[in-house]
């Protein structure tokens, strides 16, 4: 059929309108006829179902917005990101065990961890120190939050020079002496124009208390040639400044040989720590330092290999920033080169408490959290020496107690599994030989110094506010003859190594137990059922009790074996009964 003869029936067909549609439509044009109005509105319905049709058929494209347009930030604030593929991302950087530590992660469902250290989008950052944290580009938004494992002024503490500098200013404010609670020490930073006031101040008490006094003449050659160590101009200070010091009785003893330590403010793990006594011996050290000092070999233990591999008391130091005060680097073959302008002089504790005629120390950790609360755990070690207690100084095995340096002594691992013992282990000793001692009583004074070191800090330890930022501090501890408690520094990247059964117990739960007030605090833990139900359906949630993976002997496994000492801001201590 062509298109004329379909034209000719379509008119032919058409019915012709009557009068009263004719009168209708010229008298009221606004008012349509009923059959009319409902074509209109099938013609409706049909095209919006064509619509629907085609909308389901083409892609589904969201329409760009402006950025500048005043809508933009409605608009964004309304979207919510599917939740069903999110996975939070870690970083653990090489060292110190980190084997450990993504152990520990990978119980945590919902963290992924990712090899890119540079990375904005990491969630959580775990590295030895702080070297490629950049503090003011830590994001916080209401979506997305980052997490450190260092503060970025911690060195307010674990340097040695910072430390003491900071507890005597705490203790002069509450009218509390210093050397009550630390060995005595002076800072000797030759970069610094005061430092002639710290150099007479310690040749000064040197001699007050040397069981040989050195001449005039010898003291002012020393200081003389200790001055020329000065990196910048200095001050001399008025001889009227200088105040008489009183020392213990503990750090005297009648057959010693009047034994000084000199260390290196930056390092840690025993790293570098010299011992002298004499004036001469000192002069020489500080010069080598200066120039880069070769680190002793501790080459008594013998490698199974069969060649003479000799081990090296420094393996690396990271420095985290650029320091014209100190610096670490490492020849191709052979031990550590430590320069160092900066360091701290320690009177030595010639009294010691002895296990079995060793000496020994104390490890004990202490946390500061992203909202500056401090924390105890409550459970910690004692590291013995692999030899017996002499005043030889020149036998590195009998006055250091470092895991890193008595692992290389023929001794190791003889008398104490590790060298380490628990602190029930050590009550049963004090009760074996008679000696009234109440452990409890020693760990009460640790907590106490460790409060009094958080606090010194409070408003220096995240001065800019950084969100968000937390850190794990070794404390280390000795004990003198009489028991009396002594703080000797502050580390922080505490070793984690798990070198005996007895920290193969503790270290996993003091991790993971640290992780639970920081890292599950600031990202909860999810069910995974409950993250794939719709939102609709879900139930309100309950706190569930938490169990630890890592069991200790003497503790439930449903209690944080961290102590609560108080916030930085609460002057309250608890105490153990």
């Amino acid at each position: 059929m062509n298109l004329s003869e379909e034209s000719t029936i379509n008119l032919d067909s058409r019915r012709p309108r009557n009068k009263t549609e004719t009168k209708c439509k010229s008298q009221s044009p606004q008012i349509k006829p009923q059959f009319t109005q409902y074509q209109l509105q099938h013609k409706k319905s049909k095209t919006k179902e064509k619509l629907a049709q085609r909308s389901e058929q083409l892609p589904n494209v969201t329409r760009k917005l402006n950025p500048k347009s005043t809508s933009f930030s409605k608009k964004r604030n309304q979207i919510k990101p599917a939740s069903q593929d999110f996975s939070l991302k870690y970083f653990i950087g090489w060292g110190n065990n980190e084997a450990l530590v993504k152990r520990i992660m990978v119980k945590r469902l919902q963290w992924k961890e990712t090899n890119d250290s540079s990375s904005m989008l990491v969630n959580f950052k775990w590295q030895q120190s702080e070297r490629g944290y950049r503090y003011e580009r830590l994001i916080v938004s209401q979506n997305y939050k980052q997490l450190v494992n260092h503060f970025e002024h911690h060195k307010e503490i674990s340097n040695k020079s910072y430390l003491i500098k900071n507890l005597s200013l705490y203790c002069d404010k509450h009218k509390l002496n210093v050397f009550d609670y630390t060995p005595l020490t002076f800072v000797i930073d030759f970069s610094d124009e005061n430092c002639d006031y710290n150099i007479t101040q310690f040749l000064k008490t040197y001699e007050q208390f040397a069981p040989k006094k050195p001449s005039s003449k010898q003291m002012l050659d020393v200081k003389r040639r200790l001055r020329g160590n000065f990196c910048n101009a200095y001050q001399r200070e008025p001889a009227s400044q200088f105040a008489k010091i009183q020392l213990n009785s503990t750090f005297l003893a009648e057959d010693s040989t009047y034994m000084w330590l000199l260390k290196p403010t930056f390092l840690n793990r025993g790293r570098g720590i010299q011992i002298f006594d004499n004036l001469e011996t000192l002069v020489k050290l500080v010069s080598d330092f200066q120039e880069g000092l070769k680190e002793k070999a501790l080459n008594q233990k013998d490698e199974s290999s069969g060649d003479e591999d000799i081990p090296k008391q420094v393996q690396s130091a990271q420095i985290t920033k650029k320091d014209t005060n100190q610096n670490t680097r490492q020849q191709a073959a052979g031990p550590c080169i430590i320069k160092s302008h900066s360091f701290v002089i320690q009177k030595y504790i010639e009294r010691p408490a002895l296990i079995n005629k060793r000496k020994f120390d104390i490890r004990v950790w202490g946390l500061i959290t992203h909202d500056l609360d401090a924390y105890f755990f409550q459970e910690g070690y004692i590291r013995t020496s692999s030899e017996d207690f002499t005043y030889n100084i020149e036998n590195t095995f009998v006055h250091l107690t470092n895991n890193a340096i008595q692992k290389y002594s023929q001794n190791y691992g003889q008398f104490e599994d590790g060298n380490q013992l628990s602190f029930k282990n050590y009550q049963d000793y004090l009760n074996s030989q008679n000696i009234k001692c109440n452990v409890q009583d020693l760990i009460n004074k640790m907590k106490e110094r460790i409060w009094m070191v958080f606090n010194s800090v409070k408003n220096k330890i995240n001065f800019e506010d950084r969100k968000y930022c937390f850190e794990i501090f070794g404390f280390d501890f000795i004990l003198d003859a009489d028991l009396e408690v002594w703080l000797i520094e502050v580390n922080t990247n505490p070793c984690i190594e798990e070198s005996s059964p007895l920290l193969k117990m503790y270290i996993p739960r003091m991790l993971d137990d640290a992780f639970k007030l920081t890292l599950d605090v600031l990202f909860p833990p999810q069910h995974p059922l409950k993250q794939s139900l719709p939102q609709i359906y879900q139930l309100p949630q309950i706190k569930e009790e938490q169990h630890s993976d890592y069991p200790v002997v003497g503790y439930p496994n449903d209690e944080n074996m961290w102590m609560l000492l108080g916030s930085l801001s609460d002057r309250k201590i608890k105490k153990k009964k």
